[in-house]
């Protein structure tokens, strides 16, 4: 003969009690430091209680749920108990009954007052009469309860959501060693109120799978079927059987637990003492538990064992949010993304999953909290806006934006052990917890603990871009914030990205662009412009009248030439100060500023080169007018000589402005992003333009020594200088050359090809 739920709860009563006792006495639910900013310990004891209380399918009498509660100071003794009523209340709906408020409060008068209920009660009664088809009457309501009648009135108003909750039929409990349709039941692996999860063999395929069996599949079958991908748990099927009434769900079953299993061990290892083997020890702990082979060849397993933390949650984050992408191109938002949704496989590869079971915090997931999905302690604001009374007027659209919001705060848990907001207050009722949860969301995170390392500080901005306030400020898609982790796992590629404080990169991208655009040519101009006055002075000039209109002639030509060639370069510099300011504020450069940007070292080439020749005609040419003397040779040696210290005064300018570019302006204007659909052709054309200039370079000293030969000897060592200046600007160019092929390699590990794999970058 079989048991009521009130015979059930009798019978049980000291197993319940004992177990929600021992639950809170292993949870030390004291709300210390740590439990005040995360109350886990207080997670676990309500979750112990809305199990037992689910285990009995709901009590006959509403004053038995005093006896599934521990012993808690006020007011979380009263958030329990509001917590029971509505899972008591959502039991009963499944079989069509709609139990009232006042039945709960007339025999419960004494521990929760009409005048104290909560806002979040009244909605579940709402919500769960919409469900069974009644359209409740808010005046109704506002004089039932007047407390709230003008949060009830707010309740008029539309609110954009992004799920329903199908009706819920009664769920039948499975055992192990009993089988079900093809399914022969293993052990359960997880319960809620409306749905069981349970690790079976499927017996036609002689396979392991996670089968959750619910009185109702809802939209979820629908929506997971379409996601096939490495980073989602694959459902592989669905089944209805007695005549409909219950709805099996087999998918992927992985025994290496979940991110929540991590988190818990992270907390309990310093952050100097956390490496990518305590990954893996988590799993490996999870694979004994049930029994499973712990992989002996794995190249994911082994690169994973030796790698920094940061950089590890950088990776898994870039695999999270690799399934998210996958979701949101079908339309399809999660919603309740935490460390309890994210499971491992034996080799360590994570994957999005969502049971729907009641492990999702204090909101719970019966009744009103179902209708809006997700678990509040790791929902955006905007989400919380939409399932708060209180801000149902302002409440926005749900997007894909709260997901990557969620996935911020699931990584920085899993960097720092706990989640980046404060809310040390006890919470009295689910509504109240909301409002702090909302609260929190526009108060500074709370200042993590760091090692020092570049990843990590790069997944540090990362993470806070994504836990901004406004979805706008945060990354447009899940794959670009996975594009921009990808950069954490390169320490070399970070720092470029993100240089260190007190680094001459830093310095330099301080600088003002045109400061340094201008001295970069300027210097070596001078330079080349006083030698080449000087030699030409001794070796072409013959009569000190001559070198006197030399000196004259040489005035006018630089009064014009070095004002028009720095107008030009501040010219060509301005994409520069544009595209650096327009970063700044936090908007992308356009693609015609990052092209500017990089030719600036050529364009400095180029106006340099394109000035020196034109002086090495103009300045012959001026001789050969001025003096009869002044032969064809001495000007053809002018011209030479003018050639040579215009290459010098090339070579200098473009290999300094082509590293500069390349390893501070650019990796600065894709900060943002990190991201660069032309890298490739604007890498080639960067190297392809260096080794041409390279070649000039191996000229010059060829053409001093040509010189040399056939000068006088007063003026040798004027082109044993040249030869020196030559051959040390081809040191300097081949030097600077491997320098900017090395960096634009460490560009291209995060930058080309940017297609996120499964396994270790």
């Amino acid at each position: 003969m079989s048991q009521s739920p009130h015979d059930r709860a009798d019978g049980n009563e000291n197993e319940f009690a004992s177990t929600i006792q021992q639950t809170a006495s292993q949870s030390n639910f004291a709300f210390d430091e740590r439990n005040s900013k995360t109350a886990d310990g207080f997670d676990e004891v309500l979750e112990a209680c809305l199990e037992a209380l689910a285990n009995t399918g709901g009590v006959a009498d509403p004053a038995e749920l005093l006896k599934f509660r521990p012993e808690l100071e006020e007011p979380l003794d009263r958030f329990v108990l509001v917590e029971l009523i509505k899972l008591d209340m959502s039991i009963k709906a499944e079989s069509g009954e709609i139990q009232s408020l006042e039945t709960y409060l007339e025999a419960l008068a004494e521990k929760l007052p009409r005048s104290e209920v909560p806002i979040d009660l009244v909605m579940e009664e709402i919500q769960l009469r919409r469900e069974v088809g009644e359209q409740p009457d808010c005046d109704e309501y506002r004089d039932r309860f007047p407390h709230l009648a003008e949060m009830l009135s707010q309740l008029e108003q539309p609110v954009d959501v992004t799920a329903t909750v199908s009706k819920r039929r009664q769920l039948t409990e499975l055992r192990s060693g009993t089988q079900i349709d093809d399914f022969l039941v293993i052990q359960e692996l997880g319960r809620g109120a409306f749905a069981q999860v349970v690790l079976a063999r499927q017996l036609s395929m002689h396979r392991l799978v996670a089968l959750k069996v619910s009185g109702s599949g809802g939209d979820e079958p629908l929506a997971l079927a379409r996601l096939d991908h490495p980073n989602i748990v694959r459902v592989y099927d669905q089944r209805l059987i007695n005549a409909g009434t219950l709805h099996l769900l087999y998918m992927q079953y992985h025994p290496g637990g979940t991110l929540e299993d991590v988190v818990r061990c992270v907390r309990q290892v310093p952050i100097h003492e956390r490496h990518g083997r305590l990954l893996l020890d988590c799993i490996d702990m999870s694979l004994l538990h049930a029994a499973q082979v712990i992989p002996d060849r794995s190249a994911t397993r082994d690169w994973l064992k030796n790698i920094e933390w940061p950089m590890l949650v950088a990776w898994v984050g870039m695999q999270v949010l690799r399934g998210l992408q996958a979701a949101h191109d079908q339309q399809v938002l999660h919603r309740d993304i935490k460390p309890a949704n994210v499971l491992l496989t034996a080799d360590g590869i994570p994957q999005l999953a969502d049971f729907n079971v009641s492990f999702s915090g204090a909101a719970g997931r019966a009744g009103a909290a179902a209708f809006f999905g997700g678990t509040i302690g790791y929902m955006a604001p905007e989400h919380l806006k939409a399932i708060s009374a209180q801000h149902l007027k302002c409440a926005g659209r749900v997007t894909e934006s709260a997901d990557i919001y969620s996935a911020g705060i699931l990584l920085w848990e899993l960097w720092q052990g706990q989640r980046p907001f404060e809310c040390p207050k006890k919470p009295c009722s689910w509504a109240e917890a909301v409002e702090q949860q909302f609260a929190s969301r526009s108060l500074p995170l709370i200042s993590p603990e760091r090692t020092g390392s570049s990843c990590e500080r790069v997944l540090e901005t990362i993470l806070r871009l994504a836990l901004s306030n406004k979805p706008e400020e945060r990354p447009d898609s899940a794959a670009e914030m996975a594009g921009r982790l990808r950069l954490a796992m390169h320490s070399e590629a970070a720092n470029l990205f993100d240089p260190d404080k007190k680094s001459l990169a830093d310095w330099l991208g301080k600088c003002s662009p045109w400061l340094v655009a201008g001295s970069v040519m300027l210097i070596p101009n001078i330079a080349a412009g006083w030698f080449n006055y000087e030699y030409n002075r001794r070796e072409v000039t013959v009569t000190d009248e001559m070198a006197a209109s030399l000196s004259f002639v040489s005035t006018c030509i630089n009064c014009v030439v070095y004002p028009l060639g720095m107008c030009l370069m501040f010219m060509y510099s301005k994409p520069l100060f544009r595209a650096l300011r327009v970063t700044r504020s936090g908007e992308q450069a356009t693609e015609q500023d990052i092209d500017a940007v990089l030719d600036l070292g050529h364009r400095a080439a180029i106006i340099g080169g394109a000035f020196w020749m034109i002086a090495g005609v103009v300045y012959p040419c001026i001789m050969k007018l001025m003096y009869r003397e002044f032969t064809t040779l001495q000007a053809i040696h002018f011209f030479a000589s003018l050639l040579i210290c215009g290459a010098i005064a090339m070579i200098y300018p473009l290999f300094s402005l082509a590293w500069i570019s390349s390893y501070i302006y650019y990796p600065r204007l894709l900060r943002a992003t990190v991201h660069d659909q032309h890298f490739e052709r604007r890498r080639t054309q960067m190297l392809n333009r260096c080794e041409g200039y390279l070649q000039i370079a191996v000229i010059i000293p060829l053409l001093g020594l040509t010189l040399l030969v056939t000068s006088r000897s007063s003026s040798q060592m004027f082109m044993l200088t040249a030869i020196g200046a030559g051959l040390l600007g081809l040191i300097a160019s081949f030097h600077c050359y491997r320098i900017i092929v090395k960096t634009w390699n460490r560009l291209a590990d995060v930058l080309a090809n940017q297609t996120l794999v499964s396994t270790a970058d």
